[in-house]
């Protein structure tokens, strides 16, 4: 904990110096960074009263008071009385704050453009990419269903797929299962042998993706007899209970069912409960279990079946 507050302490000094937060006048306007700001904000929200900003910039009333006298008395604003409240005031820019918020925004833009030109596209990519992920774990309304609606999901495989599900494999069954370095060996035989007959007219996979990054991922290798097995269902611990799973299972079974398939199997080991609790629920049932010592571990390798020729 000391090292990653000292890490967070470390790139606040960094960031507010590298954009010039410090200097007494934000991108050579007349204003402060926090005066700035609530220009920036009055311009996006307008109209907007005083109490909004007060509460969305958590501002002190007393203070935002004198800022927004400062702008009547400037001219950037106009403040005029609410119809339903008379108490109430809201603030619009006035077309000299228009264009005053222009240009800032103008120089903002500037200046963010001589920092991407510095980086190649793939660095550019990395920096916007994990400012996004920054922004939404600090959003005062975080829960990981806001980082769940930025979930992109696709089916097939691209370039670099396969060794990064690897390594999610690998490090996730470590951490949570106690699984020993075996297991990851396991993986690679299982992908080799997948890509050597992979048919992508019938094997099909599905990976759900953040900022770019896998995050989940499920199969259907279809197999001899008119089954298919389902395999390497898997999503990243801070995606789990938001949905993504249901969503990659979902997509999975109803194309088992497009493909007619009168089975789909699975095998996973009593360890997986919450993934067998999912499985369950949409109607496996287990069908086999067999005890044995594998990846460091005493386990119970289970078989789930669904029969689909009894649903509709």
């Amino acid at each position: 904990m000391k090292k990653d507050i000292e890490q967070i302490r470390s790139f606040n000094r960094f960031y507010t110096a590298h954009l010039g937060l410090l200097n007494e006048h934000i991108l050579d306007g007349p204003y402060s960074l926090a005066e700035a700001r609530i220009l920036f904000e009055i311009g996006i929200r307008q109209p907007v009263t005083a109490q909004e900003l007060a509460t969305l910039l958590t501002l002190d009333k007393g203070y935002l008071s004198k800022i927004i006298k400062m702008f009547v008395n400037d001219g950037v604003i106009a403040r005029t009385p609410s119809k339903e409240d008379s108490r109430v005031y809201h603030i619009n820019l006035t077309a000299q704050g228009s264009n005053l918020l222009k240009d800032l925004q103008g120089k903002s833009d500037h200046q963010i453009e001589g920092f991407l030109t510095k980086l190649s596209p793939d660095e550019a990519d990395m920096l916007v990419n994990s400012m996004k992920t920054v922004q939404n774990l600090l959003s005062a309304d975080y829960s990981n269903l806001l980082l769940s609606g930025q979930v992109v999901y696709r089916e097939g495989l691209k370039p670099g797929d396969v060794g990064y599900l690897i390594y999610l494999h690998g490090i996730l069954y470590a951490r949570e299962s106690g699984y020993s370095q075996e297991f990851e060996g396991y993986m690679v035989k299982t992908f080799y042998e997948f890509l050597e007959h992979y048919d992508t007219g019938r094997d099909k996979i599905w990976l759900a993706t953040y900022n770019g990054q896998i995050i989940g991922c499920i199969a259907i290798l279809a197999k001899p007899d008119n089954e298919a097995q389902l395999r390497w269902f898997l999503v990243h611990p801070v995606f789990r209970g938001t949905g993504v799973g249901k969503h990659l299972l979902h997509a999975a079974l109803t194309y088992c069912r497009g493909q007619q398939f009168k089975n789909v199997y699975l095998l996973t080991t009593d360890v997986q409960q919450k993934a067998i609790a999912m499985y369950k629920k949409a109607g496996f049932q287990p069908t086999a279990s067999i005890q044995m010592e594998q990846w460091g571990k005493t386990l119970h390798e289970e078989r789930y079946d669904l029969d689909l020729t009894t649903q509709h």
